[in-house]
């Protein structure tokens, strides 16, 4: 991986995990395609991608904000659950798998011990899964009704982020669940 490396242009990556084909696995992509859609890109890259683990690393060099999109099976909410999870700086690194095996916190651990620019602050946003195995290009109903609600409320954490980035820096680490209607 090399020094330090600190990108010209985006500060924000938002990566969208998933594959189409599998039904709710694709959700990921699927909110990230809306997000492009309504989010200006002068200081943000899109990526939409089916990596997991430390193939992700490399995607996440440079940025100072990285937001991960995916299906996120709990196994202990109902299908179209809205999920939040904020890792920031100085406090413990997340445990968190998705259906792309992605274990947050020793890529991020891993990113440290190599001396890469890694985000200040990674936020994994998901929906709870019911289907990620069936071969199918629509995701479930459940989940399919839960993409314009995860949609918002990105958007509107990106622009409080943008408005508290500048008068203080990320105080706790956050893990919300924001039910469904």
């Amino acid at each position: 991986m090399g020094p330090s490396i600190v990108r010209q242009g985006p500060s924000i990556l938002i990566v969208g995990l998933g594959n189409e084909l599998l039904s709710d696995d694709g959700v990921g992509i699927r909110v990230l395609r809306e997000l492009r859609e309504r989010l200006p890109a002068d200081d943000i890259a899109f990526e939409e991608l089916s990596v997991s683990g430390l193939q992700l690393l490399d995607r996440l060099v440079g940025y100072r904000c990285c937001i991960l999109v995916d299906a996120v099976v709990t196994g202990e909410c109902p299908a179209g659950t809205l999920h939040r999870f904020v890792q920031e700086p100085g406090r413990a690194s997340m445990r968190l798998s998705s259906s792309h095996h992605v274990d947050l916190s020793q890529v991020l651990a891993l990113g440290k011990m190599l001396g890469a620019t890694i985000p200040e602050k990674v936020v994994v946003y998901g929906i709870e899964p019911e289907d990620t195995t069936t071969f199918c290009e629509q995701c479930t109903r459940e989940v399919s009704k839960a993409i314009p609600r995860l949609v918002d409320l990105i958007c509107r954490d990106i622009e409080n982020e943008t408005a508290l980035s500048r008068s203080r820096s990320a105080e706790c680490q956050t893990v919300d669940r924001i039910a469904t209607d």
